[in-house]
């Protein structure tokens, strides 16, 4: 993160996340970052958590205090905690090149681990990690005895088309679900991050950040639908809507538009307009090609 830090790769990576968390969650100087938590988003055990929050305190980002653990010493727009997104993204780095270099066409449908390894210098535990992320995406799997198979269905910006025209035919007609049903708890922690994005866009927010927050938007209207199918197939395509998504940078003006339609298809939905807030989910996905890059 800084000159002079000895934290492990994964505590750097991880600290990185902890900082996107506590961002999401807008959490303020002084308040607490509670490591149980931390390690129940994360899906790892407290120990990495309190090394990871440990080289924050060393950046300056943190602060140990006795009896109540660490909290948060600067702002989360601050230089210092923009230093901590950016250390901790080297996975995300390989990630997005591992992306890229499969939808241009320059890695093969099968290849070894030891092949990876040496495109991407990386060692085998952290190629694992990423292949292991990858696979749970779904376009990767283990072949038996040797080597990775990547799917096919991946690598054309067609199959990005097809992504957007499957999020047309589900989610408005999920609005429309005889059991879907508001759910004011579940949405304010959404229609906050919205009015951030609104307030802030690029400004303040990394493109991963903006990316995640319209994906939440379409996966909670689809989690009040009620049809637990549905919400299922838009986890997934958001999945795959990733590894593409971060080729297209946004301008201000798409974020701007891209917002105020999320919280204009919130508030209808909020006074149960929901022939309305259909309509206009239709037309925002439309809008953006089916696609709708950033969410």
């Amino acid at each position: 993160m800084s000159d002079g830090i000895s934290a492990s790769p994964k505590a750097i990576e991880l600290a990185g996340q902890i900082v996107e968390i506590a961002r999401s969650e807008n959490i303020r100087r002084g308040e607490r970052l509670f490591e149980h938590r931390l390690a129940n988003r994360l899906g790892v055990s407290r120990g990495p958590v309190r090394a990871a929050l440990r080289s924050l305190a060393e950046a300056g980002l943190a602060k140990a205090v006795p009896n109540k653990g660490f909290v948060l010493a600067q702002s989360l727009d601050s230089d210092i905690a923009l230093k901590a997104l950016k250390a901790g993204d080297r996975s995300e780095v390989h990630y997005l090149a591992i992306a890229k270099d499969r939808l241009e066409g320059r890695v093969p449908d099968v290849v070894s681990e030891a092949e990876l390894m040496r495109r991407y210098g990386l060692k085998r535990t952290e190629l694992l990690r990423l292949l292991d992320r990858i696979a749970a995406e779904g376009w990767v799997e283990r072949l038996r005895g040797y080597g990775w198979r990547f799917t096919q269905t991946l690598n054309s910006p067609l199959a990005y088309a097809q992504t957007g025209r499957l999020r047309m035919m589900i989610e408005p007609g999920g609005i429309l679900e005889p059991t879907f049903r508001w759910n004011a708890e579940l949405m304010a922690p959404v229609r906050e991050h919205q009015e951030r994005v609104r307030k802030d866009g690029l400004r303040v927010f990394t493109l991963s950040e903006m990316f995640r927050f319209g994906c939440e938007v379409h996966e909670a209207i689809a989690e009040c639908s009620g049809n637990a199918f549905l919400l299922e197939a838009l986890r997934r395509l958001n999945r795959i809507r990733r590894l593409f998504a971060y080729r297209f940078i946004p301008d201000l003006e798409m974020v701007e538009r891209h917002t105020h339609e999320h919280l204009q298809i919130l508030d209808l939905l909020e006074r149960g307009d929901r022939e309305q807030a259909a309509a206009l989910m239709r037309t925002h996905l439309h809008w953006s090609g089916g696609g709708d890059q950033i969410g």
